[in-house]
């Protein structure tokens, strides 16, 4: 459904050429992992010169219809469509389905972040999509540092438009901790978890108005207070606290605490809520040096925006091909099925999709030498027989 839909969404807005162009070149981030504009050129499959390939793909990079907007949020919304009318699918086919909605309260759980290297300072608005973040929304910064209060409104306007018929949650870390932010999007009847610096400035029913630091907080305790006062100038009231102090993590000491500011009323959510952010940093290393190596291209900001796009429709596909892959018990085939001593996959969704896209290549463009080894190897037939099976189920579903 999704290959489907996304190739009528680009055949709406670009010529053949040029949806062919794209789709060759998602292809080719699944296949080389690498964004990098000289590389992509090196390998690009057209019967002309190098240089020729490289002002050919500068010109497509330069396409004003290579939007987010205009080709990316039609799939998005569609998906959201699916999801929160999946009546048609039966219970089996709901479990195998990587959420776009929150477990808990159907929320679309959308989170803000920014990444930065070098002189790139990239603003994000993604939804939480299982373990992972879905990119929806971007946008450059001018400038490196934090981003301000006109351009997080900015950034999540466009979104907030495109989710409007669903219950939202935007999430933010420290960077986003501003109670002028909150105020902003609970006035638009959007609901918020945002984590506070210790520095921050509350005031509860029973506690004066001082720093969250000062406040006596201990390890181990949570704390949830309602109707809370942020801010000692223009002060902000009537949202809620949450104070979630845990002693360890994965066997180390937890240093300080997740002071949460919330609309929400359940303690238990958000916290929920904002652990599944960690989706956006694992989207992060995916998109930069743990699969596509964003960082390594050297294009102007116009085509780096192009390049993002792509990369989101690459990474959709290999994530929603990892979930399937792993649904049908195919990870044997394509990484360390075992776990790791703290309980982990070795492996996550993302590297499962590109994994099943290597191999079903690579077998396909060695078909002969495979045939040969195989036709040296009897006593492994039915070990051959079996890996075929699954080869057929994991080009299926790559």
């Amino acid at each position: 459904m999704l290959k489907t839909l996304y190739q009528k969404v680009l055949r709406i807005h670009l010529s053949e050429s040029q949806t062919q162009t794209l789709e060759l070149l998602v292809l080719m981030l699944q296949s080389y992992r690498q964004v990098r504009l000289s590389t992509l050129a090196n390998i690009f499959p057209q019967p002309i010169q190098y240089k020729s390939r490289v002002k050919s793909l500068q010109r497509f990079l330069q396409l004003p219809q290579l939007s987010a907007k205009l080709l990316w949020f039609p799939i998005i919304k569609a998906a959201l469509k699916s999801e929160f009318r999946e009546k048609h699918l039966n219970r089996a086919q709901r479990r195998k389905r990587s959420k776009l909605r929150f477990k808990t309260k159907n929320y679309v759980a959308v989170a803000l972040d920014r990444t930065q290297w070098r002189d790139r300072n990239l603003l994000m608005v993604t939804i939480i999509w299982g373990n992972h973040a879905l990119p929806i929304y971007w946008e450059l910064l001018p400038k490196l540092g934090s981003s301000s209060f006109r351009e997080q409104k900015r950034v999540l306007g466009p979104v907030l438009a495109l989710l409007k018929p669903y219950p939202v949650v935007v999430i933010g870390d420290r960077e986003f901790h501003s109670a002028k932010l909150a105020d902003w999007l609970r006035v638009r009847s959007i609901d918020v978890v945002f984590r506070q610096k210790k520095s921050a400035f509350v005031a509860t029913s029973c506690q004066r108005g001082k720093s969250l630091k000062t406040q006596g907080f201990k390890s181990g305790e949570s704390h949830f207070f309602t109707d809370v006062t942020f801010q000692k100038s223009e002060p902000i009231q009537g949202f809620n606290l949450g104070v979630y102090w845990e002693k360890s993590h994965r066997g180390k000491k937890v240093k300080e605490p997740w002071y949460l500011l919330t609309t929400i009323s359940n303690p238990k959510l958000v916290k929920e809520l904002y652990q599944a952010r960690w989706g956006i940093e694992m989207m992060f290393r995916d998109c930069k040096s743990g699969g596509y190596n964003m960082e390594s291209t050297r294009v102007d900001s116009t085509r780096f925006l192009a390049l993002v796009l792509l990369i989101t429709f690459a990474y959709w596909l290999a994530t929603n091909s990892g979930h399937e892959l792993k649904s049908n018990h195919l990870v044997p085939y394509l990484g360390r099925s075992e776990k790791t001593p703290n309980n982990f996959p070795h492996h996550s969704i993302f590297w499962l999709g590109l994994s099943g896209y290597a191999w079903s290549q690579s077998l396909l463009f060695w078909q002969e030498e495979m045939l040969a080894l195989m036709a040296l190897k009897p006593h492994k037939a039915q070990n051959f027989r079996q890996g075929l099976n699954a080869l057929s189920l994991v080009q299926q579903l790559v």
